[in-house]
């Protein structure tokens, strides 16, 4: 194989990552009992989107027990992304959307700036009730 060659196919293998997911103004958004807030701020959607579906392992941690306060990820289609509880926002359950990086049923560790961000939106919604995972992946 010719060095041009290697540098094709090696090219071709690193554009997936580059090209990961990314959310715009809006396209994810923060759902409570009555109310959803689009998410528009860039640098909360940048850590959402590496957080969904980039390179870094999730890291599990303890559940947020069924019937908690708690607040929907929404996408712009109205899909339930996953949710997020405990006091301070800082887990989230996925909800067969990236089925490998979330197991069904399990809590992880949301980073602690997307956390922040995501109290400061939920602030003024009344919050849902923790379901039992959905079917999924």
């Amino acid at each position: 194989m010719t060095a041009a060659a290697v540098l094709v196919a090696s090219g071709l293998l690193v554009i997936p990552a580059a090209v990961a997911k990314d959310f715009g103004p809006g396209d994810l958004r923060v759902c409570g009992r009555a109310h959803c807030v689009s998410i528009t701020s860039k640098r909360l959607l940048r850590i959402l989107s590496a957080y969904y579906w980039g390179p870094r392992q999730v890291v599990r941690t303890v559940p947020v027990h069924r019937g908690a306060p708690g607040f929907a990820l929404r996408f712009r289609d109205g899909y339930a992304s996953g949710f997020v509880g405990g006091a301070n926002l800082d887990r989230f359950r996925g909800q067969g959307f990236s089925c490998g990086r979330f197991v069904r049923g399990r809590w992880y560790r949301l980073p602690a700036e997307a956390a922040a961000g995501l109290r400061k939106l939920a602030a003024g919604l009344r919050p849902l009730r923790v379901p039992a995972p959905p079917r999924s992946c």
